[in-house]
């Protein structure tokens, strides 16, 4: 793609599709890191843990295994995330960041991308 032949705008539309191509592709890792949990291959493979596991297997730092794996287990308990992660209307960041609350506080205010796209 040649710069000089591309709007803004049309560079800025591909980044949002990019962000949500990216939200969906981590809420397929997370459904798949779940399975992955329920069947303790990361013990089976004679790791510690799956964060271990996780790092190995995706060539990720820790730190980014750990907020994988962090965030895989909050999801069990939000659905609600889950699905909006999942159509890519959130950000993997912003789902992240509210899995830290138990309930659905902030997910009514979350940012959508669906604005952008307009």
């Amino acid at each position: 793609m040649e710069d000089v032949c591309v709007s803004v705008d049309a560079l800025e539309q591909q980044l949002v599709a990019d962000e949500l191509l990216i939200a969906r592709l981590r809420a397929r890792q997370m459904a798949t890191l779940a399975v992955l949990d329920r069947l303790q291959v990361a013990a089976g493979d004679g790791c510690r843990d799956l964060v271990e596991w996780t790092t190995a297997r995706l060539d990720v730092a820790p730190e980014t295994a750990k907020v994988l794996v962090r965030t895989m287990r909050r999801l069990g308990d939000r659905p609600d995330l889950a699905a909006v992660l999942g159509s890519g209307e959130v950000s993997f960041d912003r789902v992240e960041a509210l899995s830290r609350f138990p309930d659905r506080v902030g997910l009514c205010e979350a940012v959508s991308y669906t604005h952008l796209r307009a």
